[in-house]
């Protein structure tokens, strides 16, 4: 399903001004399919300041409305420590919280806030990847919704189930194994996938594998797979939505297309797509193809060449499309002819 929640524009209105002080770390290397650590790294730091500096706008615009002194809270924010990883929840708050202010939801917003103040500062940190069900968590809430209430045109309604008692140990060690295979065979997706990723949800259900969100920076949701195909169907996915994650960043920077709306035929879905998730679709199976072609090479055993194949296909479509239909800026540009220039 890919992504949930994103749109053609940064999800906090125009790119912070705070933002700018990674502004000369961003050249058009930057804007290009393959997956480099070095530019993981600083697009990860970038989305941490993005949050910064809109954290603080949001709460200080509650504070104001509600005529509440959150100063606390406020201090916080400012003291964080650009250089760890953020606990998806942290997105997850400031998304819930702008989203009940437009709505002029004063308890909603006072209930964001009373719930963000009690969860102590030293603990906004990652503490490592975790795999656990969803519905775990209550910032998950307001995603789980939005989610079960998709419609897809020509599929059945999506089901969207937590694991309950299901024991995840044996899925989390399959997530290490992964990881481990992915570093082995191409250390810059590894990288990235760890500067980008750290909670894996999983859940149960039919009409959705996997997806990710902007409104949840560093939170993965997949299809739990049975552990006699978990290494196939995590070695996909763990490139594929962390893929998402790391192309939402690059729109903080640039638009990378001036008609993302435009509908076309997709390269991954059965509905045509906007132009934006096409471009989405084609940049996370261009990692696919040669993330799976290299491990491909190094695990034969692992029988991951039928989706190769169906990886090199999809991706065909998707280049196609964009190559007829994107309008790019200057920057979106780049990031197509990188496609040509370096086929996956």
């Amino acid at each position: 399903m890919g992504n949930i929640g994103n749109t053609a524009k940064p999800l906090y209105g125009d790119l912070a001004d705070g933002s700018q002080s990674f502004a000369k770390e961003i050249d058009e290397s930057f804007f290009c399919w393959e997956p480099n650590e070095k530019r993981a790294e600083v697009l990860a730091r970038l989305t941490r300041e993005f949050w910064r500096s809109n954290a603080e706008k949001a709460v200080l615009t509650a504070a104001n409305g509600l005529s509440e002194n959150l100063d606390t809270l406020l201090a916080s924010i400012r003291a964080i420590d650009l250089q760890r990883t953020l606990a998806p929840r942290l997105s997850a708050r400031l998304s819930s919280l702008i989203e009940s202010m437009e709505r002029r939801d004063g308890y909603a917003v006072m209930d964001g806030i009373q719930a963000w103040t009690a969860d102590p500062p030293e603990s906004w940190y990652s503490t490592g990847l975790q795999t656990d069900s969803i519905a775990t968590h209550a910032w998950e809430s307001s995603l789980l919704r939005e989610v079960r209430s998709t419609q897809v045109s020509g599929v059945a309604a999506l089901e969207f189930f937590p694991l309950l008692e299901r024991d995840m140990s044996q899925l989390h060690s399959q997530v290490l194994l992964a990881l481990e295979r992915i570093g082995q065979v191409n250390p810059q997706m590894y990288a990235e996938i760890q500067s980008h990723v750290s909670i894996i949800k999983l859940f149960t259900g039919n009409g959705i594998e996997g997806l990710s969100s902007p409104k949840v920076f560093g939170a993965l949701w997949l299809k739990a797979p049975t552990l006699q195909n978990a290494q196939g169907w995590f070695l996909e996915h763990l490139v594929h939505e962390c893929s998402h994650l790391y192309l939402n960043a690059l729109l903080m920077i640039d638009p990378l297309l001036t008609n993302p709306q435009e509908i076309n035929k997709a390269p991954i879905r059965p509905d045509p797509r906007p132009m934006f998730q096409i471009l989405h679709g084609a940049f996370v199976l261009a990692r696919n193809c040669r993330v799976h072609a290299q491990l491909d090479q190094q695990f034969p055993d692992l029988g991951l060449k039928p989706a190769l194949d169906k990886f090199r296909e999809q991706f065909q479509v998707g280049l196609d499309v964009l190559e007829r239909h994107m309008q790019p800026t200057a920057a979106g540009q780049l990031l197509l002819d990188s496609f040509k220039q370096d086929p996956p």
